[in-house]
């Protein structure tokens, strides 16, 4: 069974700025928006123009969309339990926070299948807890999860039944498991509900529901994506309760070009049951690194030599990577 991970976050502050709509939210120094009040105009011809959207090709172009052979970077994970009064949120009690270095490399035609690497290097107290994920999209497999935790000395496998969802959030958040997944055209079902404007971006509003075969493992009803027109990022996606209710909602921010990339920066995910939000940033955001695969095993989370001698192989990577583009020019 998958024990629950503790909350590893160390402190941070969380003010709010009068504002009309999208809300702002300052954590720490990190504006997000925090809302689902975005502004959204429908446009009257959509029910024409949906008609000639291909919305699996659409999902296609967001599933598969060249995210590099490699990604490394570092994340700060903010969670605390919030308030909203007068309009605004507030924590209600002393948030915590966590770094995260994180890779991922991609694999299989059109590099649609990955394995990922989480690793906690602070607090300290929670040094080496790390998750290893594969993600089998070409072949259809369910993905695997293992998680290690120092304390217990163990690598243990999360994994969902055939009639049981997984269970578990990533360190404690309010991103489940479940959401890191990276998601399978053939198991859903997709309908576009409208085109619109959203926080300045024209955005194809998508609901998602699991096939029958898929929904005995998911936790969501179904779900809900704003995706961007331009660049075909997740702008926004509710994610709703088997019962039918709105449980939580996920904003992406910060969207920068990066190598040629569109990479998402900030990510928030508010939970309306629990009350709870959970920020992720990421910062060093480097693509394209030449990664061992060796890295990417189950021996990168027990073995404690061999993982400081990853975590220090990276800067030498970055370095090795910005003297090759420097003597290219």
């Amino acid at each position: 069974m998958f024990k629950t991970l503790p909350l590893l976050l160390i402190s941070i502050s969380i003010s709010c700025m009068a504002s009309s709509s999208p809300e702002i939210t300052k954590i720490g120094d990190v504006k997000v928006e925090t809302e689902t009040d975005m502004t959204r105009s429908e446009d009257t011809s959509n029910a024409d123009r949906q008609g000639s959207l291909d919305v699996n090709g659409i999902m296609a172009k967001v599933i598969d969309r060249y995210v590099g052979h490699t990604e490394v970077s570092t994340i700060s994970l903010m969670t605390c339990p919030y308030r909203m009064k007068n309009n605004s949120l507030s924590c209600s009690s002393k948030p915590r926070k966590k770094t995260v270095k994180s890779l991922t490399k991609s694999y299989g035609d059109n590099l649609r299948d990955s394995k990922g690497l989480m690793l906690i290097v602070s607090p300290v107290a929670e040094y080496g807890i790390g998750v290893l994920q594969y993600d089998y999209t070409s072949s259809g497999k369910d993905a695997d999860q293992w998680l290690y935790l120092p304390e217990l000395d163990q690598v243990k496998r999360v994994a969902s039944s055939a009639d049981a969802p997984k269970k578990g959030s990533l360190f404690g958040s309010e991103f489940a498991l479940e959401d890191m997944e990276k998601e399978k055209i053939e198991e859903y079902h997709y309908t576009i509900i409208e085109e619109s404007e959203f926080s300045g971006h024209d955005a194809i509003v998508i609901e998602q529901k699991p096939n029958l075969e898929r929904a005995k493992k998911s936790n969501y009803l179904k779900r809900v994506k704003w995706v961007d027109r331009e660049n075909y990022v997740v702008l926004k996606e509710d994610f709703y309760e088997l019962n039918g209710e709105l449980l939580k909602t996920s904003l992406s921010s910060d969207i920068e070009n990066i190598e040629g990339i569109w990479t998402v920066k900030k990510q928030t995910m508010r939970n309306i049951k629990t009350s709870r939000i959970s920020l992720i940033q990421y910062t060093g955001v480097t693509y394209n690194l030449d990664i061992d695969d060796e890295y990417l095993t189950q021996r990168i989370l027990s073995d404690s030599v061999f993982r400081e001698n990853f975590l220090n192989s990276l800067g030498d990577l970055k370095v090795a990577d910005n003297m090759q583009e420097s003597s290219s020019r």
